[in-house]
C-alpha cells in the first residue's frame, strides 16, 4: 500500500472551506513580500532586518510559495505565521545587538553538533545528552523566539508560552505528527530553527512543496546562515550561559550535507555523527515530510520525494566517508555512534560521548538516561509505520547504494 495521506482534523476542513468558498486561499491570507515586511515592521516599531543577505532567499522563497506549494487556507495561514515570526526576530535581534554589540563578541568554545540523516536517532541523542548538566541546549521556544529572550521576565515567559503553543497546535493540526515526532517547548530542537531567520533553512523546504526553493537551498553558499546561527547562539547564551566549563550541543540533520562550512564558522566543533540503516531512515524520512507537508499544502508528491530523498542521503553520506578520509574534514573532531548500539544501552552510550568529547560525565548519568527512557519508550505516543516498498523503491538496489557506507562505519541492516 502506497504512502496515504493522514486525515484531516474536522476543524482543518472547515476552515480550509473557507479558501475554497472565495476562489481560493490566497483571497484570504496574504503572503505577498511588502505586506509581510511593512507588518512585521509595524508589528515592532523597528525597521533595520540588518544585513540584506537574506532578502534572496527570501524572495525565493515566496515566490516558490505562491506558485508551487498549493497552501491551503490553513497552510497560507501557518506560512504567513512563520514567515511573520522569522521577520520579528530578525528586528528584534538586530535592534539587541545595535544596543549591545558585546554579544556579539562573546565566544562559543568547541560546541557540539549531533548530525546524521533524517530519522537515525538524533533527536533522541540529543535529548539524551541535555541531561548532563554540563551541556546547555537550545529549547524549541528559544529557537522560535531567540529575539525576545533577552527581555524583561514577562516578555520570556509570553515566549517561552509561545514556543508551547506552536507545538501543541503541529498536533492539533496533523495528530499523526505526534506519532512521528515528540517534541515540546522546553525540550531541545533543531538549528535549522535559527538558520529560518536568514531564510536558508531545511525548515522551509522541509516542510512545504517548494521544489524550486529546495533546488535554491541545496545550490546556496549557506555560510551567512551559519554565521547568523552563531549569532543567535551569541544572545541566547547571554540570557542564559552554559555552565562553566560546559558547551553547546546542537543539532540538525541538515548539518550532514554542510560540514566544511560548519567548520568554516565552527573551526574548533565536535561532531558527533549517528549512522543508521539508511533502508530505515529514508522511508522513515518521506512518511515524516508527507506528513508535515500535508499540514499545509493541498498536494504532497511523495512520489517524487522518495527517490529524492534516497538519493540525496546517499550523495551526502558517500561524501562524508570521502572528506573525513580525505583529511578534508577533521577526522579526530568526529564521534561516530550506532544507532543499534544507543538503543541497546542507552546509558552506556551516552556517556561513552561524553568521555569522547572529553568531559567527565556525572557518576549518575547512566541513571538518569535509563529513566528517561524508561518514561519514554519507543512507540509511547502511537507508532509511526512505514516500508521501502511502500514507496516504490526497491529493496536490493537501495542497499547497493549504501554498502559503502554501511561498510565503512558498520552499519547493521535492520531488516
Amino acid at each position: 500500500m502506497p504512502w496515504v495521506r493522514p486525515p484531516v482534523p474536522e476543524w482543518v476542513a472547515r476552515l480550509d472551506a473557507h479558501g475554497d468558498a472565495v476562489g481560493g486561499a490566497r483571497h484570504l491570507v496574504s503572503i505577498a513580500p511588502d505586506d509581510l515586511l511593512a507588518t512585521s515592521r509595524a508589528g515592532t516599531g523597528l525597521d533595520d532586518f540588518g544585513v540584506d543577505s537574506w532578502r534572496p532567499h527570501f524572495d525565493v522563497l515566496l515566490a516558490a510559495l505562491e506558485d508551487e506549494a498549493e497552501l491551503t487556507t490553513t497552510g497560507r495561514l501557518v506560512a504567513r505565521t512563520e514567515l511573520l515570526r522569522a521577520l520579528r526576530q530578525r528586528l528584534l535581534l538586530t535592534e539587541a545587538w545595535r544596543a549591545d554589540p558585546t554579544i556579539l563578541d562573546a565566544d562559543v568554545p568547541e560546541p557540539v553538533f549531533v548530525v546524521g540523516t533524517g530519522r537515525s536517532g538524533t533527536s533522541l541523542l540529543h535529548e539524551l545528552l541535555a541531561l548532563d548538566p554540563a551541556n546547555r541546549v537550545p529549547r524549541t521556544w528559544e529557537l522560535l523566539h531567540p529575539g525576545e529572550t533577552l527581555g524583561p521576565p514577562d516578555t520570556v515567559a509570553a515566549a517561552r508560552a509561545a514556543g508551547h503553543r506552536v507545538h501543541a497546535f503541529w498536533a492539533d493540526l496533523a495528530p499523526a505528527y505526534a506519532t512521528m515526532h515528540h517534541n515540546h517547548g522546553d525540550e531541545p530542537n533543531e538549528c535549522i530553527f535559527a538558520t529560518m531567520l536568514e531564510f536558508l533553512s531545511d525548515q522551509w523546504g522541509g516542510t512545504y512543496e517548494v521544489p524550486s526553493y529546495s533546488a535554491h537551498l541545496v545550490a546556496a553558499d549557506q555560510t551567512d546562515a551559519y554565521r547568523y546561527h552563531r549569532r543567535v547562539l551569541q544572545t541566547l547564551q547571554r540570557a542564559e550561559p552554559p555552565p562553566a566549563g560546559g558547551r553547546w550541543v546542537l543539532k540538525a540533520p541538515s548539518h550532514l550535507s554542510q560540514l566544511r562550512t560548519l567548520f568554516a564558522v565552527y573551526p574548533d566543533a565536535r561532531v558527533v555523527q549517528l549512522h543508521r540503516d539508511p533502508l530505515r531512515t529514508v522511508p522513515s524520512t518521506v512518511s515524516l515530510m508527507g506528513t508535515i507537508r500535508s499540514m499545509r499544502c493541498a498536494r504532497v508528491d511523495v512520489d517524487g520525494l522518495a527517490p529524492l530523498i534516497s538519493l540525496g542521503y546517499s550523495l551526502m553520506l558517500d561524501d562524508t566517508v570521502d572528506a573525513r578520509d580525505a583529511g578534508e574534514l577533521p577526522d579526530d573532531r568526529f564521534v561516530d555512534v550506532r544507532y543499534a548500539d544507543l538503543l541497546a544501552d542507552p546509558g552506556t552510550t551516552v556517556v561513552d560521548v561524553a568521555r569522547r568529547l572529553g568531559h567527565a560525565p556525572p557518576d549518575d548519568l547512566a541513571g538518569r538516561v535509563e529513566a528517561h527512557v524508561a518514561r519514554r519508550p519507543k512507540g509511547a505516543h502511537g507508532e509511526h509505520r512505514y516500508s521501502l516498498e511502500e514507496l516504490g523503491l526497491d529493496a536490493a538496489r537501495e542497499r547497493a547504494r549504501f554498502a559503502r557506507y554501511q561498510a565503512r562505519y558498520d552499519v547493521p541492516d535492520e531488516g
